[in-house]
């Protein structure tokens, strides 16, 4: 992946790391959602730069092969593995479900509220709001508060109630800088799955996948 998609992973995983506890996750599971959201977009990497940068809208045909990302993904973490029969769930849960929509009208499977695997549907609301804030090809950057009405307006649609709730919350009180991902939180080149480092803080389309 490029720099970009590696700062969004480390982006994700700071702000999922803040969800967990607002949502009661355990300490042992949200190390493991954390470590899921750092490389959710992991599959991305088999999906052409150009292709990814484009700023024009998709063909439905591109749109589709950009949505093979997740399965994709959850394929890398299953093979990254010594016994793929022992592989992370939760990575692969992510991985693969993180597009899913609350109200079943997501991908790669149109699973729906609950059937979404909990990491995932955590890791959506993280992955959503950062990109929001992200100039990309195809948007400009987001203030933060019309990525916060986005996330409004998406709860219970898209996003699980209880997620974008705990976003909410947390938001007023973000460190300036979290999103400044300059220094060695970033992974070393060619690394795959790599994890967020604790306490690394430094200073200071589908909807946007």
């Amino acid at each position: 992946m490029n720099d970009d998609a590696d700062a969004h992973g480390l982006r994700t995983a700071r702000l999922t790391a803040l969800l967990c506890p607002l949502l009661y996750v355990p300490a042992d599971e949200a190390k493991s959602i954390v470590r899921a959201a750092r490389i959710h977009d992991i599959g991305k990497q088999f999906i052409s730069e150009s292709l990814l940068a484009k700023p024009e809208p998709l063909t439905t045909d591109e749109r589709r092969r950009i949505e093979q990302h997740c399965v994709l993904g959850a394929w890398v973490v299953m093979n990254g593995n010594d016994d793929a029969m022992h592989a992370p769930a939760i990575e692969i849960a992510v991985a693969l479900s993180h597009h899913e929509w609350w109200n079943g009208q997501g991908y790669p499977f149109g699973l729906a509220g609950r059937a979404i695997a909990r990491p995932a549907r955590i890791v959506a609301v993280a992955d959503v709001f950062d990109a929001l804030l992200t100039a990309r090809a195809y948007k400009p950057a987001w203030s933060p508060d019309r990525a916060l009405d986005y996330m409004r307006r998406g709860r219970g649609v898209q996003f699980d109630p209880e997620c974008v709730d705990a976003l909410l919350e947390t938001a007023p009180s973000l460190p300036a800088g979290w999103r400044d991902v300059a220094g060695s939180c970033l992974p070393r080149a060619g690394e795959r799955r790599p994890d967020i480092v604790p306490g690394c803080t430094p200073p200071g389309r589908g909807a946007f996948a």
